[in-house]
């Protein structure tokens, strides 16, 4: 009769449940454009948008023409094809319209970035320009919490006309 040498239990594994997501996600609405931002949270009893506690971004010198930008005149130059008298003026490097424009997008990038913990969510309202500019300065902490991206110009747009637009190309449950 051989004796039989019993084996250590194991524990049983029990099932793990998965995350759970919370209720209510919050969520931050960005309406913007290579001057202004606004910032709006869903209201979700009253299916209506309330400024956020960030206060809106403005950037005036994005407003104003060129030549008010830079006030200096263009370098100018004789041409060195021909010796005639005629001068040129030379081109700037830089569109200095352009150029505030993506400063005040990188400003917003940065406040973005800094808003990044304190919302689940972010649903980004731009003009086709600003939008893919803005895509290409949002850190990847950023990026992940971007859950729709919207290309329309609706920063003049009163709240209630924009959860109007908003609800015609979001889902439900992104407002809700």
């Amino acid at each position: 009769m051989t004796k039989q040498v019993m084996k250590p239990r194991r524990k049983a594994k029990l099932p793990q449940a998965p995350p759970m997501e919370p209720r209510h996600k919050r969520t931050l609405i960005v309406v913007a454009d290579g001057a202004r931002a606004r910032f709006f949270e869903p209201r979700h009893d009253a299916h209506t948008l309330i400024p956020a506690s960030q206060a809106d971004m403005i950037s005036p010198e994005s407003r104003l023409q060129n030549q008010e930008i830079d006030s200096d005149k263009p370098g100018r130059g004789f041409r060195s094809a021909d010796a005639s008298t005629h001068r040129h003026a030379f081109e700037p490097p830089h569109d200095p319209h352009k150029l505030e424009k993506h400063n005040f997008t990188a400003e917003l990038a940065r406040a973005l970035d800094g808003l990044c913990g304190q919302y689940d969510r972010l649903v980004v309202v731009a003009p086709p320009r600003s939008l893919g500019e803005l895509d290409t300065l949002l850190t990847p902490q950023v990026k992940k919490r971007v859950s729709h991206r919207v290309a329309k110009d609706l920063t003049s747009a009163s709240p209630h006309d924009l959860w109007r637009a908003l609800e015609k190309v979001l889902p439900g449950p992104v407002l809700a």
